[in-house]
């Protein structure tokens, strides 16, 4: 495990971190995939945004295009020739 700090941590992850005037920071563990994986410990000055309200689901379902809208194209990738120098085996294709 590695760890990575920014700014004021206390010496051990999850005590009591208190700032300046005595009052305790607000702690918030963070992560993407649960607390088996990596996860990040954040301290907040103050508590973290509390959620106001919660709306119900709608779609994120995308448009269908239309038959115009479309175009086939072939950019003919395996007829580029490689070069050498990567920097000069780039071309331009559309």
């Amino acid at each position: 495990m590695h760890y990575y700090s920014l700014g004021q941590v206390p010496p051990k992850r999850h005590t009591q971190f208190r700032k300046p005037n005595g009052e305790l920071y607000h702690e918030e563990l963070f992560s993407t995939e649960g607390f088996s994986n990596l996860y990040s410990l954040l301290y907040h000055a103050n508590p973290p945004t509390q959620i106001v309200q919660v709306d119900g689901p709608f779609s994120m379902e995308p448009k269908l295009m239309s038959d115009k809208q479309l175009k086939h194209r072939s950019l003919m990738g395996f007829q580029i020739t490689a070069e050498d120098d990567y920097l000069k085996s780039r071309k331009p294709v559309l």
